[in-house]
């Protein structure tokens, strides 16, 4: 009996000791990316991207991929759908969740997997970092207010994603000139920073969910197509912009129309608007801009803080978040990115 107690106390001890071992990596790595010392705060160093091959892959099932960037291990989900052909390039889509999210549930709740079938994409669902890893974290979208983990760390979620263009279209079967971005919150942040950052070269058309372009400026939407959809009733990032009743504190959010307008007249788009209505709660404003591109706002009366037809989180739930389930916004985005 005596020596099962002090096997199990030397377990227990060992676990507590790895675990307190983890966190002063990552604080650690964190630490010397930001150049900390006990009294002073220097720039932070280059990142580092060391590229981890994908390793093959199998169609239909939703495979667990990690790298390294910046010293800092990174998930990211792949679904290669067992509807596409063989030997034919597919389009592929990088679908962001929202800041203290998971990818998984992410992809769960809004059926990407149904959508990547559909319409015959690969899917890449990016797991954001956070204190403890992958758990709580949130993309570098560079805002300013308010900052969060991964701004006030200076996380290279941009290198993160440059990273993993790289392993995708060497050993999976992309289009690379099909190249989609989608994200929710501040998923969507980081999508408007990542267009605004790489372009056109890079990127074809981008598609967000109650969100803003919280990041400071946008050299070159020009050639990107852009959907913007948001409810009238969000608190958390209210369409008129400011502080709503459930946004994080000092939140000063810019308004939707900011980053839709960037994009409407770096694409050159016409004043007028076609008026789309895709659910009975829901109409869109479609402006067809120079180069067969386009930037489409879609609102969602009464919606809330939500994806339109996904699953509602508990939180949406406990407080009575407006959730459409006449819109199936997954459906929606992926059309309207494939046509770009």
């Amino acid at each position: 009996m005596t020596h099962k107690v002090v096997l199990c106390l030397a377990l227990a001890a060992a676990t507590s000791l790895l675990a307190c071992q983890r966190m002063e990596q990552v604080e650690q790595v964190v630490a010397n990316r930001m150049g900390l010392t006990p009294t002073t705060i220097s720039s932070p160093e280059p990142m580092m991207v060391t590229p981890v091959a994908a390793g093959g892959y199998t169609a239909g099932r939703l495979e667990t991929k990690t790298m390294t960037v910046g010293g800092l291990q990174r998930t990211y989900h792949v679904y290669v759908p067992r509807s596409l052909q063989s030997g034919t390039l597919a389009p592929i889509i990088y679908a962001f969740h929202g800041g203290g999210g998971n990818a998984e549930q992410f992809e769960s709740r809004m059926d990407w997997r149904g959508a990547a079938e559909k319409y015959g994409a690969i899917l890449v669902l990016p797991q954001a970092y956070g204190r403890g890893g992958d758990d709580n974290g949130n993309w570098n979208a560079e805002s300013t207010i308010p900052l969060g983990f991964a701004e006030r760390n200076h996380l290279d979620d941009l290198g993160f994603l440059q990273a993993m263009f790289s392993v995708m279209q060497a050993n999976y079967p992309v289009d690379r000139s099909r190249t989609y971005l989608a994200g929710f919150s501040n998923g969507g942040m980081f999508s408007y920073r990542a267009a605004c950052e790489l372009g056109v070269q890079k990127i074809s058309a981008v598609a967000v969910v109650a969100t803003t372009m919280s990041f400071s400026s946008c050299a070159k939407p020009q050639g990107i197509s852009l959907l913007h959809i948001h409810g009238t009733d969000d608190e958390n990032i209210p369409l008129e912009g400011g502080r709503g009743t459930n946004s994080a504190r000092r939140a000063n959010w810019p308004a939707v129309a900011r980053g839709v307008d960037v994009f409407k007249s770096g694409n050159q788009c016409s004043s007028g608007q076609q008026l789309v209505r895709p659910a009975s709660d829901t109409s869109c404003s479609v402006y067809s801009c120079g180069g067969n591109d386009e930037v489409e706002l879609c609102i969602v009366q009464n919606g809330g803080h939500a994806w339109p037809g996904g699953d509602p989180a508990n939180w949406q739930i406990k407080e009575n978040i407006y959730v459409s389930r006449a819109f199936n916004a997954t459906d929606y985005v992926a059309k309207f990115l494939l046509q770009h």
